[in-house]
């Protein structure tokens, strides 16, 4: 391959198309080394040295095209030097020709060989013969791109450049506009501001940021990659604080736009002050924190209406404070000025300066905490020795005082404090906790807040009590947990003190309790259980605590409501412990065969009871080993009676969670058949419902074989002969072996839906066969399917298709209702690809005003689509409306929650475009007054939202 001839590059110049294609040719042969570059170069010396400027722009756009398709590491030093004093020299030429040239210059620098004294040349040839806030808005982009890569990787060279890169850095950049220049200026200056020194530019540099803030400006709304305002404005402040020369102007400024009456150019404002409080050095801020704490003071304090700016101010003086906190001689000086203001008003509760100075005073806790505690604390102190101090008083001032430890804590700082100072609050805050001791104590609900108030300043200052403290408080808590009639939460309390003294809290606490045990009544023993329980991970506390609920559960003398306290207090020991504890309490005590026998042997154990030992039961087994439960099922499985109330729970305990791997082959027909007739004959509605979830769970687990099968079907054909004699609860049982089924995939489950479909026009079985569907479709956390057919709620919306396709088309109601049960399961991608099928069958169990279930499952169904603005739903609306418009209604049929979701998709509705909404909305309106005055507060709330929006419809936006 030769040179390309002047003919073939003049033919190549003819049009951009022609021009990218030769260069892209062009490329591959010098890739090739089919010639060099300087070869091409003086083949098109025609065109770049043309007297004709667009014949020169064209030969340039040309060079750089190839330019910009070779390889990175394709050209060598010699010919780069040569390039880049071609490009160089060609920066006096004609506007129009800088576009070619700024491509050029963008393709040599990210040349690997390009001797790197080229870049200040290049950059000093471009400063000095043109500008780059000249050049066309892409190009300016060009440029901006050039300047980041540079700043980035050339930093020795551009350093060497002094003052006059900075110097050309800040005419580039200065007057610039467009959003989107400016989000990449303000995304690499940060870097460059904070790494180049900027001499005596620094000033010139600060003020070319300065004139952009506040930011202000709206992105277009149909630019997909649009710029956010906020996006935009993190960006500057990262700017205006990148460099410490700027500290002064920074707060200046900051300061000055604080002063808007505009909320965003305030919250930019604080947060430019946070950052720069982050940013800058605290010695290079102190001259400047009497304006910082004056204009941030005015947000806080007495405090600003609006929650956002007070909230940013505080952020912002915390920032301040906390960065400050490491050099005593300032952070001293920063919290007398701030304290000094606050403190006055921190001994009066009712004041209305109070609450914004202690949201202050906790700011300065949290940057100095010896230093700003002990003063708050003894202001504190000052309140509450005085003879006037309330109630009232002293439970705000608690709470205050429990942060002000808590945030002393966070610091490392707890232990700093004043010995005497806190000692004093510490005794006043535990008189306040004793008064429970005195007999006239009265447990309202204001000494009740007290003591709430009281335990919260303990549970921050555990570590700094002392013995004598220690003591009363044990009295105090023992007094809490015998109160016949108070019930107040101090776990937080014991466990910490049990974690630094446990023998005192043993011998204090838990002693007092265990001894007297049995003389409390039901509601003490219940908060002893309560706030000895959490102390168990302690292991000093263990056993003894473990005792006590062993000996009330199982002891024969127990009465049945404190047996159930303790079984209850059993199985939250098993929800906080973990497996280890849990199985070596089994091996080392037989809990499992103690509490079957205590089912099984104990005269009078309520429905309750045997759902606790049901409960530990399960959670015991879950935890042991796979052999181990393969034995107990053997072991206690076969002896098991499920006809009796006692047996069935302890069936349920063992078998409800068992791990899918154990088989039940041996005992598989008949807890099938004992589970079915115990369902069918029963009339205690929770005994059925174990039975029910028992049949479910197990035939989800069993093995696959055709004997397990055969025995399912036996159970199905027996409850068909039932179902054939107009049981209803055969129906319900069909639908719970059919859950098992269809979400482990048993081909099986398409017989069961098929049955129950059949029933849904049974004149008195249709209401359960819908029911059914939902029982197969609906989620039961309770209940334990481990066997998951991947998709199997897909297949169960295409089987219900083709079991009920052609009866839905009939549109009976019981149809209807069994159909929107499965929907409520179906995945939303499912029912969107059929939606043209499904759509007039939701519109149609819209219209006939079934039970409030399925009409919430339809409107919520509708809603997803609706918020999503899905294009049916915007082609049907005419249906849609008229019908959300009727169930808005009060009626005897509409509950409640299907007015407020008939109102809520009419909300939703709005989102869609004006000119679909203009026909609807005089009818939508008028008819929605109704709904304003609906019995319930929910629904007038909900038909306000919808109303005021409809109303809106096609009103001019505001600007």
């Amino acid at each position: 391959m030769t040179t390309p001839t002047r003919a073939t590059l003049e033919k190549a110049l003819k049009s951009d198309q022609k021009l990218v294609k030769a260069a892209t040719q062009i490329a591959k042969d010098l890739t090739a080394k089919a010639y060099d570059i300087s070869a091409l170069a003086e083949a098109l010396g025609f065109a770049l040295s043309s007297p004709d400027m667009e014949e020169r722009v064209a030969g340039t756009n040309l060079l750089s095209a190839v330019l910009i398709a070779l390889p990175q590491d394709l050209l060598q030093e010699r010919q780069l030097e040569f390039l880049s004093t071609f490009y160089m020299d060609r920066l006096r030429d004609h506007h129009n020709v800088m576009p070619a040239i700024i491509d050029g210059i963008d393709a040599l620098v990210h040349m690997k060989a390009l001797p790197r004294a080229q870049i200040p040349q290049i950059l000093q040839s471009f400063f000095e013969h043109t500008t780059c806030q000249s050049q066309t808005r892409s190009d300016r982009t060009k440029l901006f791109h050039i300047f980041q890569y540079l700043t980035e990787n050339f930093q020795d060279e551009l350093q060497a450049m002094a003052g006059d890169f900075v110097y050309g850095l800040i005419n580039s950049i200065d007057s610039e506009r467009d959003p989107r220049n400016l989000d990449i200026i303000f995304s690499f200056m940060p870097e460059f501001l904070s790494t180049y020194p900027l001499l005596h530019l620094a000033e010139e540099m600060f003020e070319i940021f300065a004139c952009y803030f506040p930011i202000d400006f709206n992105p277009s709304k149909q630019d997909p990659a649009a710029i956010t305002r906020d996006e935009l404005s993190i960006k500057l402040t990262n700017c205006l604080v990148a460099n410490n020369e700027f500290a002064e102007g920074t707060v200046v400024l900051a300061i000055e736009k604080l002063e808007s009456e505009l909320l965003v150019a305030k919250l930019d404002s604080i947060e430019l002050l946070h950052q720069a409080a982050v940013k800058f050095p605290p010695s290079v801020l102190e001259p400047h924190f009497d304006q910082i704490w004056q204009a941030l003071k005015t947000e806080t304090f007495p405090g600003n209406d609006n929650e956002e700016i007070l909230k940013a101010s505080l952020k912002a003086l915390s920032a301040l404070l906390e960065r400050a906190a490491h050099i005593p001689d300032i952070s001293h000086s920063y919290q007398s000025s701030i304290l000094g203001v606050i403190l006055p008003h921190l001994s009066d509760v009712n004041q209305r300066l109070f609450h914004p100075a202690t949201g202050i005073a906790l700011v300065c806790v949290s940057g100095d905490a010896p230093y700003a505690a002990d003063k708050i604390l003894n202001s504190f102190l000052l309140k509450l020795q005085a003879a006037d101090a309330s109630s009232e008083q002293r439970i705000k001032i608690y709470y205050i005082v429990s942060q002000v430890y808590k945030l002393s804590a966070l610091r490392g700082s707890l232990q700093k404090l004043d010995t005497t100072i806190r000692e004093s609050v510490q005794d006043d805050v535990i008189a306040s906790l004793r008064l429970i001791e005195q007999e006239e104590f009265d447990a309202k609900k204001e000494d009740l807040e007290l003591q709430k108030a009281a335990l919260s300043v303990l549970n921050e200052s555990v570590p700094l009590l002392s013995e004598k403290q220690r003591a009363l408080i044990y009295k105090a808590l023992v007094q809490l947990v015998s109160h016949p009639s108070i019930d107040i939460d101090f776990t937080t309390l014991t466990v910490s003190l049990g974690a630094l003294q446990p023998v005192e809290v043993q011998s204090n606490f838990i002693d007092v309790c265990v001894r007297n045990f049995e003389i409390f009544s039901t509601f003490v023993k219940r908060k002893i259980y309560t706030n000895l329980l959490p102390l168990m991970p302690q292991i000093a506390f263990t056993q003894r605590i473990l005792d006590l609920v062993m000996t009330q559960t199982f002891n024969d003398t127990t009465a049945e409501p404190v047996r159930l306290l303790a079984l209850e207090a059993l199985n939250k020991l098993l929800l906080l412990e973990d497996q280890r504890f849990i199985v070596d309490l089994q091996q080392e005590s037989n809990l499992l065969h103690k509490l079957i026998e205590l089912g099984q042997k104990t005269e009078g154990l309520s429905m309750q009871s045997l759902e606790q030992i049901a409960g530990a039961l399960s959670r015991i087994t879950q935890q042991l080993p796979l052999s181990e439960q393969s034995a107990i099922v053997s072991e206690y499985l076969p002896g098991l009676n499920l006809s009796q109330s006692a047996d069935l729970y302890i069936t349920k305990g063992l078998l409800g969670y068992l791990h899918k791997d154990i088989t039940l082959d041996d005992h598989f027909e008949r807890l099938l058949t004992d589970l079915t007739q115990l369902s069918l004959n029963s009339d205690n509605e929770q005994l059925r419902v174990i039975a029910h979830h028992l049949l479910c769970s197990m035939v989800n687990k069993m093995e696959s074989n055709p004997a397990n099968r055969s025995k399912v079907k036996k159970i199905t054909e027996q409850l068909k002969v039932a179902i054939k004699k107009g049981d209803v609860r055969a129906v319900e049982i069909l639908a719970w072996v059919g859950k098992g089924l269809v979400v482990a995939g048993f081909d099986e489950a398409a017989d069961v839906v098929g049955d129950l479909s059949d029933l849904l026009k049974h004149p008195s079985l249709s209401t359960a066969a819908a029911l059914g569907f939902d029982i197969i479709a609906a989620e039961y956390p309770e209940l334990d399917l481990p066997v998951v057919k991947f998709l199997y709620k897909q297949k169960l919306f295409h089987t219900i298709m083709g079991k009920m396709g052609s009866k839905l088309a009939n549109y009976c109601v019981h149809h209807l209702k069994a159909f929107v049960y499965v929907l409520k399961a179906t995945p939303q991608a499912v029912i969107k690809l059929n939606i043209e099928q499904l759509g007039p069958l939701l519109f149609k169990s819209l219209e006939e005003h079934n039970e409030a279930q399925s009409l919430c499952i339809a409107l919520g169904i509708c809603e997803k689509f609706v918020a999503q603005q899905d294009t049916y739903f915007q082609g049907h609306l005419a249906h849609l409306i008229p019908s959300c418009l009727e169930l808005s209604k009060y009626k005897a049929q509409h509950t409640m929650q299907v007015r407020i979701a008939a109102l809520q998709l009419l909300y939703d509705v709005t989102k869609y475009p004006t000119f679909v909404l203009l026909p609807h909305k005089v009818d939508v309106t008028l008819a929605l007054a109704a709904a304003l005055d609906d019995p319930k507060r929910l629904v007038r709330n909900t038909a306000v939202k919808a109303r005021n929006a409809w109303y809106l419809v096609g009103a001019p936006s505001p600007n």
